[in-house]
C-alpha cells in the first residue's frame, strides 16, 4: 500500500470518529432517558467493547474498512457513556460532593491518555497493534460485569419512575442510611415540579432557560477547546517553537502527568470553592498562558517561556477548566433534560475539535505560534465574557434552585435569595 492510500485511511480513520460521535449524540439522548442510566451504561460498555474487539481483529486481515467500522461503533455510543456516567456522578451523590465526582470524569480521561501514551510507545506496544487494542477488551468485561451490581440512580427512581422504595433503596445504596433519605427524595420531587409532561429534544432550543443552558455548556467547553490539539500536537507545537525533538517529546509525556496531578488537586479545589468561581478565574490564567504561548513562541530566545504557556495552560485545565466544562451543562437542567444536553454539547464540541485540529497545523505553519490567537484565545475571551454575566453558582445548590436562577437571569443563591454578586 502507498503512502497516499496509508494518508487516505489514516485521515478517514481519525475522522470517522468525531463523525459517529455527532450521529451518537443525536440518538443518544433517548435510552437513557426511557429505560435508565444503568441499563444505558451496560449497553454502551458492551457495544464500546464490542468496538475494540472489531478493531483488534481487523489488523488481523487486509481490511482497514473493518478497522474503520469497530472505530465508528465505539464512536456511536461513546456520547451516551460519557452522558451517562456524568448522569451516575451527579444523580447519586449529594450537592456538595456533585462537583468532586463529576471531576473524576477528568481525571479517568486524563490517566487513560497517559496510559494511552506510554503504551503507544514504539518499544513498548507501538509496533504491536493487535495487542495494543486488546488491551481495553478485558477491562470492559471486567467494567460490564461491575455495572450489573450498581444500582439505577435515586434520581431517576423518584423522578422518572416515581418509585419511592427503589429510590429509597437506591439512595441508602449510594449514601448510605440516613435520618434525612426521605427528605433528600421530597427535594427530588421539587426537582420534578421544573419538568416538562412531554418533554423533546426541541425544548432544549425553544424554552429559553434551556436554551441558555446549552449556550452555557457550549462557552465552557469553548475553554477546553485548545486542550484537544495540544493532547494531540503538543509536541509538534513545541518543535515549531525551537525546542529539539528529544525534549519536546519528553516535555510532552510530562505534560500528561502535570495534567493528572492537577486533576487530583482539583477534587479538592471543587469541594472547597464554587464552581463559577473557579471557572472564571482559571479561564482567565488559561488565556493568558495561551497568549505566553503565542507571542513568546515567535522568538526563538523565548522558546522555554513559550514551553511554559502550554504547561501552565495544562494546569489550569487540570485545576477547573476539564472538571467543571465537561460536567456543568448537565447541572443546569432538569433531569429528564440531562442526557439530552451532555450529548448535544459534546455533539457540537467535537465539531469545533475537528474544525481546529485540521486547521491548526496548516496555520501554524503559516503564521507561526499566533494561530493560536484565532483559533482559541479569541473564542475563549467570548466565552468568558458570556459566562461571566451568565453562569448559575451551582456549588451545593439543588436542581430547581439553579433553574430557577437561570429563569431570573441571576448568579448565586444565598440564603433563599437570589442575587447577582460574583
Amino acid at each position: 500500500m502507498d503512502d497516499s492510500k496509508i494518508s487516505l485511511i489514516r485521515g478517514i480513520y481519525n475522522s470517522i470518529y468525531y463523525a459517529g460521535q455527532i450521529l451518537g449524540a443525536v440518538l443518544g439522548p433517548h435510552f437513557p432517558d426511557k429505560y435508565g442510566r444503568k441499563i444505558a451504561y451496560i449497553g454502551t460498555t458492551i457495544f464500546m467493547t464490542t468496538s475494540c474487539a472489531i478493531q483488534m481483529a481487523a489488523t488481523l486481515t487486509n481490511y482497514p474498512e473493518i478497522l474503520i467500522f469497530g472505530r465508528f461503533i465505539g464512536a456511536l455510543f461513546a456520547p451516551m457513556n460519557d452522558a451517562v456516567m456524568l448522569l451516575y456522578c451527579q444523580e447519586t451523590t449529594t450537592p456538595k460532593m456533585r462537583g468532586v465526582l463529576s471531576s473524576l470524569f477528568t481525571t479517568g480521561y486524563s490517566v487513560m491518555a497517559l496510559i494511552g501514551m506510554i503504551l503507544g510507545m514504539k518499544n513498548i506496544l507501538g509496533n504491536h497493534l493487535t495487542i495494543l487494542l486488546a488491551v481495553p477488551i478485558p477491562l470492559g468485561i471486567i467494567g460490564c460485569i461491575y455495572l450489573f451490581f450498581l444500582q439505577e440512580t435515586p434520581k431517576f427512581l423518584m423522578i422518572t419512575k416515581r418509585d419511592r422504595n427503589a429510590a429509597l433503596k437506591s439512595l441508602t445504596f449510594y449514601q448510605g442510611e440516613k435520618s434525612e433519605n426521605e427528605e433528600i427524595l421530597d427535594n427530588y420531587l421539587s426537582e420534578a415540579n421544573e419538568q416538562s409532561d412531554t418533554p423533546s429534544l426541541l425544548d432544549l432550543v425553544k424554552i429559553p432557560h434551556l436554551r441558555k443552558s446549552v449556550i452555557i455548556g457550549n462557552a465552557s467547553l469553548m475553554l477546553v477547546l485548545p486542550f484537544f490539539s495540544i493532547l494531540l500536537s503538543s509536541t509538534y507545537f513545541m518543535e515549531k517553537v525551537g525546542i529539539d525533538d528529544q525534549n519536546a517529546q519528553f516535555a510532552s509525556t510530562l505534560c500528561a502527568v502535570v495534567l493528572i496531578i492537577a486533576c487530583f488537586v482539583a477534587t479538592y479545589l471543587l469541594k472547597t470553592f464554587g464552581r463559577r468561581t473557579l471557572l472564571l478565574i482559571f479561564g482567565i490564567f488559561g488565556i493568558l498562558f495561551l497568549s505566553v504561548f503565542a507571542a513568546a513562541g515567535k522568538f526563538i530566545s523565548l522558546k522555554y517561556i513559550s514551553m511554559a504557556g502550554l504547561f501552565g495552560y495544562i494546569i489550569c485545565f487540570g485545576l477547573s477548566l476539564g472538571p467543571i466544562s465537561f460536567s456543568i451543562a448537565s447541572e443546569l437542567v432538569p433531569l429528564q433534560y440531562r442526557s439530552s444536553i451532555i450529548c448535544i454539547v459534546f455533539s457540537l464540541n467535537s465539531i469545533f475539535v475537528v474544525v481546529t485540529n485540521v486547521a491548526v497545523e496548516p496555520l501554524f505553519e503559516a503564521i507561526g505560534s499566533i494561530a493560536f490567537i484565532p483559533l482559541f484565545i479569541a473564542p475563549c475571551i467570548i466565552s468568558l465574557i458570556y459566562l461571566y454575566f451568565s453562569l448559575p453558582e451551582t456549588k451545593d445548590c439543588e436542581t430547581y434552585e439553579i433553574v430557577q436562577m437561570l429563569k431570573g437571569g441571576k448568579t448565586r443563591v444565598i440564603n433563599d435569595k437570589i442575587n447577582t454578586n460574583f
